[in-house]
């Protein structure tokens, strides 16, 4: 993908997080059950206190899911709109046994792991993060860089959207023109979506299924010890996958 592509992208995701946030916090209250599923995951099979990275946190809701089943230790979200991360801070504020921490963090930048100054972690999770991350070559450097933020032993946690699957998705795809591109601009599984649950906003997304994933992971040198799909009114919209680091 052409960098002037995918900088056009992610600028377009920029501005639909600004312009959603609100809406988007309120339609993400609840705990869907792969997340929770997720969550006890994570308590089974890492130490306690843990320490937990959660990389594009939005309205932190995952850490109400650790803390909602006992989980102590740190939390560290991580996201790029403040709005977000506002909203984050005040919905976690009083959670007893689990200390939390959010910064504001461009994850497009080649550095943004520096901000992740408590590593090594238990565990880093992305959730609905990877597939708004245009280019591959884009996808597989924010791989790499979690990956290199975790403990020996410890979990990756990875969720995507797999809006394919379902024909109420497919049928509000937009043209690319859209935006001033064109099918040739852009990958295999790339997609424009609209949002119109309170005002209308364009997000671009890409479709990661399980076969590109285990790439990703695999080039990473992580191996795969779960996967599960979960969610939305079909009950499979998300495909959740984890994966450890063995040295």
């Amino acid at each position: 993908m052409r960098p002037e592509v995918q900088q056009r992208l992610l600028d377009l995701n920029r501005r639909f997080y600004a312009t959603v946030a609100e809406e988007f916090d309120r339609s993400r209250q609840g705990l869907p059950e792969g997340m929770r599923r997720l969550a006890h995951l994570l308590r089974e099979q890492l130490p306690s206190p843990m320490r937990v990275l959660d990389v594009g946190c939005g309205n932190g809701r995952f850490a109400r899911a650790l803390a909602e089943i006992g989980v102590v230790g740190d939390y560290t979200g991580l996201d790029a709109d403040e709005r977000l991360l506002a909203l984050a801070r005040a919905q976690t504020r009083r959670l007893e046994r689990l200390s939390c921490r959010f910064m504001q963090v461009d994850l497009a930048r080649p550095d943004w792991g520096e901000a992740a100054t408590e590593a090594p972690y238990d565990a880093v999770v992305a959730l609905a993060v990877l597939h708004h991350f245009p280019g591959r070559v884009l996808r597989q450097q924010l791989m790499q860089e979690m990956a290199s933020l975790l403990a020996p032993w410890g979990l990756l946690g990875l969720s995507t959207w797999q809006f394919l699957s379902a024909s109420r998705f497919l049928d509000r795809t937009l043209s690319w023109g859209e935006i001033g591109l064109d099918e040739a601009d852009v990958e295999p599984g790339d997609a424009l979506l609209p949002w119109n649950q309170g005002v209308h906003a364009v997000r671009y997304v890409h479709h990661l299924d399980l076969t590109e994933i285990e790439e990703l992971v695999a080039s990473c040198g992580l191996r795969i010890v779960d996967h599960f799909r979960a969610d939305g009114k079909e009950g499979n919209l998300n495909l959740f996958v984890v994966a450890q680091r063995t040295d």
